[in-house]
């Protein structure tokens, strides 16, 4: 074989691992693709051991898989944006009707009206700040974290 064609062969693996990986993204094959670009960079260099070259591959792309791959998950999940009803964990809400154990209330949220339900036994009442915890099915899930104000209309 021609001494050209082995870093080329290289290559053409990576291409295919991108391709894998653009119609997956589950960041696994981008670190084989890995793999084979310094494994083409080897062949380069030694273009006759084989074994060098796919030992370099198989050490690069496990390395990679294992440290790596968690790092980017973890970098690209914290990017995500809660959205539609789950954007609402976290915000706070005027109770616009009392909330108790074994009976629904109301609360009031950016400018909308949201059946909602106490986190715990406690009950909340009318014009009480809440945040909201969770989101189950269409009603709130909410902790009381302000006591009766006089401004409600800011919610």
């Amino acid at each position: 074989m021609e001494p050209w064609m082995v870093p080329l062969i290289w290559l053409f693996i990576a291409v295919l691992f991108i391709i894998i990986e653009s119609m997956t993204f589950v960041l696994v094959s981008t670190w084989f693709a890995l793999g084979a670009i310094v494994a083409m960079f080897v062949a380069f260099l030694f273009p006759e051991v084989y074994l060098l070259q796919a030992i370099t591959f198989i050490v690069v792309s496990v390395v990679s898989l294992i440290y790596i791959r968690n790092y980017a998950v973890v970098r690209l999940k914290s990017k995500t944006i809660k959205t539609n009803v789950n954007s609402l964990i976290g915000k706070k809400a005027v109770v616009t009707k009392q909330i108790e154990l074994y009976k629904y209330g109301e609360v009031k949220i950016d400018g909308n009206y949201w059946t909602a339900k106490p986190v715990n036994d406690e009950t909340i009442l009318e014009n009480d700040i809440v945040e909201v915890v969770e989101v189950t099915g269409v009603k709130l899930v909410v902790k009381k974290i302000l006591h009766n104000i006089n401004n409600k209309d800011n919610y």
